[in-house]
């Protein structure tokens, strides 16, 4: 054959055996991207705990009602704060609830600038992984005059377990310039941008920044749908990990019985509140009635005060009289924000360091409360030794009495409980009622019955054998164990400490309740893996554990071992910090 003409049929098949390679490659690398993309998106979820503000909040001292799973933070200085749990549909971007933050400097005349305050969560994540932040926020104020920008938002995030917004240098503004005016919200902004965990625990840090030293104003800033998008801690094998590794040592796929150690606070006993149900009688003075062996207080300002013998059976909850309370500015104008009145008791004869519990039961009623639902709020706190000054109380805490009810519609009388750790044999107890909005024509009434204070015991038990074991497997999530089990995600995850219901570890042990020890459920058994070692085990080492001795604190505690207070609450299913039980064994986490 003539080599030219071989030359050129061949030619055409070598470019046409290329092109098909190339184009194999090509779709091979497509597919690759596609699936690496579908491996990634199935794998990343919000780490964050409580991002929506649906999951409820607690009392923190020094800030107020702060989502549950969340830190807070303030500057203090020439300026009031206050955190809170926000219901006002209109400020509300996601479910019922957001978060909302004030900075006030209602009724100050030298105020500071430069004013923070902001709440903060720690997080396990995976080290070297992208993450997305992702929230939305509402800015309004009574004062819109003036310089544009007076009014920021920042986020800031710091690696490692230790929280400190101090020491925050990498402060982003998150560009929200729309004020709205504080009783006429608009639209929420949002804001989002990625960041790089460079540890396996990650601080994020929302807060607000009121600029300049203006008096008698107010900036509210409501946070909701808050998220940290990205891997879940353990969900990616150690780099050595090899398809064929076994599970750890010690656990197995199939149900085991163990026994788990309860620990129950029980109060009761007498009650060492003198004249709690007002039956007692009334003292009158220049305040008005108050119940005999209780004190009165008010902070006065451009408001009225009334202290009642309250007797309208709707409400008064034991016997024929109750304790009313009353803030109102009829005919005031202007009117102060933040007016409080209150009723104090002191009570002798505790035991230093041990538990007791305040039950009382009350209501809240209002005229022209206006469309916020948390205009009006009951409070307490308390203070050591003989101290009867009330703003000298450092430890307000929210009251929860519910709904606020119109003046004359009352509802349920509520009944709000609260445990404390008793600082000295004598204390002194506050109850006040608080008028927040500077309103004209409004009117706030608090009712008060049943108010009593026991002391409380704890004991420890070991139930039957009824529980079951279970190694999370990959591709397990807590609602299909939960749905195999026969038990709700919840009595699961607070079985288990599990505070984010959405993350999980692959060779994670989980507790299941009520279990049986019989035949464990059909199960598909699982690939053998290399499994993740759970946040608060290791193989071969046993878990750290502390029990609360009297005068504990979990903050002191959380700082003794060098933790997070809010990861030590994590990892051991407590919700409220301000809440722990002498002989309460507490698991310390480690890394």
């Amino acid at each position: 054959m003539n080599l030219s003409i071989l030359r050129n049929w061949t030619q055409p098949r070598r470019q046409l055996r290329w092109g098909i390679l190339a184009a194999a490659l090509l779709i091979g690398l497509a597919l690759f991207a596609v699936s690496s993309a579908a491996r990634t998106s199935a794998s990343n979820v919000n780490v964050l705990a409580n991002g929506n503000f649906e999951d409820g909040f607690v009392a923190q001292p020094g800030c107020g009602m702060v989502g549950v799973g969340w830190g807070c933070f303030t500057n203090g200085g020439g300026a009031n704060y206050g955190f809170y749990q926000e219901q006002w549909g209109a400020v509300v971007a996601n479910g019922a609830s957001s978060q909302l933050i004030e900075i006030n400097t209602a009724g100050s005349f030298v105020a500071d600038a430069d004013r923070y305050a902001g709440i903060y969560q720690t997080v396990r994540v995976v080290d070297w992984a992208e993450y997305t932040l992702d929230l939305k926020g509402l800015i309004r104020s009574t004062e819109l005059d003036g310089d544009p920008w007076r009014y920021r938002v920042q986020v800031g995030w710091s690696q490692g377990k230790s929280a400190d917004w101090s020491k925050v240098s990498n402060w982003q503004d998150v560009g929200w310039d729309t004020y709205y005016p504080r009783s006429s919200p608009g639209a929420f902004s949002s804001y989002s941008r990625k960041l790089m965990a460079e540890d396996d625990y990650l601080t994020v840090y929302v807060r607000v920044w009121k600029k300049w030293g203006v008096a008698g104003m107010e900036l509210d800033v409501n946070f909701d749908a808050i998220s940290l998008t990205g891997p879940a801690a353990g969900s990616h094998p150690p780099a050595t990990a090899t398809a064929t590794a076994t599970a750890q040592p010690g656990q197995t796929p199939a149900p085991t019985a163990t026994a788990t150690t309860v620990v129950v606070a029980s109060c009761g006993g007498q009650n060492l509140v003198a004249n709690g149900s007002f039956e007692g009688g009334f003292n009158t003075s220049a305040s008005g009635q108050v119940g005999k062996s209780w004190g009165w207080f008010s902070n006065g300002g451009a408001a009225n005060y009334g202290f009642y013998d309250e007797q309208w059976p709707p409400v008064v909850s034991d016997g024929s009289h109750g304790q009313l309370i009353e803030i109102n500015s009829k005919g005031i104008y202007p009117a102060d924000a933040d007016r409080y009145a209150g009723i104090y008791q002191k009570i002798s004869g505790l035991q230093q360091g041990a538990t007791y519990q305040l039950t009382v039961k009350g209501q809240l009623r209002g005229v022209n409360s206006g469309p916020d639902a948390n205009a009006f709020a009951a409070q307490w706190g308390y203070t050591s030794g003989s101290e009867t000054d009330w703003a000298k109380v450092s430890n307000w805490q929210i009251l929860n009495l519910g709904s606020i009810y119109p003046r004359t519609a009352p509802g349920t009388m509520a009944t709000a409980t609260v445990k404390f750790t008793a600082p000295a044999s004598d204390v002194v107890v506050f109850i006040r009622g608080w008028k927040k909005w500077g309103t004209s024509e409004t009117e706030m009434d608090l009712n008060l019955d049943s108010i009593s204070l026991s002391g409380c015991t704890t004991t420890t038990s070991t139930p039957p054998s009824t529980s079951c074991q279970y190694v999370v497997k990959p591709g397990d999530n807590l609602a299909w164990i939960a749905q195999k089990y026969g038990v709700s995600v919840q009595a699961l995850a607070a079985a288990n400490s599990i505070y984010n219901v959405n993350i999980i570890y692959v060779g994670q042990v989980l507790t299941i309740p009520g279990c049986s020890t019989g035949p464990a459920p059909t199960a598909t058994p699982a690939p053998a893996i290399t499994a993740t070692p759970t946040p608060t085990a290791t193989p071969g080492m046993t878990p750290m554990t502390y029990t609360v001795k009297p005068g504990d604190s979990l903050s002191a505690i959380a700082a003794h071992f060098g933790v997070d207070v809010y990861y030590l609450a994590q990892a051991n299913g407590i919700w409220n910090i301000n809440i722990i039980y002498v002989g309460q064994v507490l698991v310390i986490p480690r890394d």
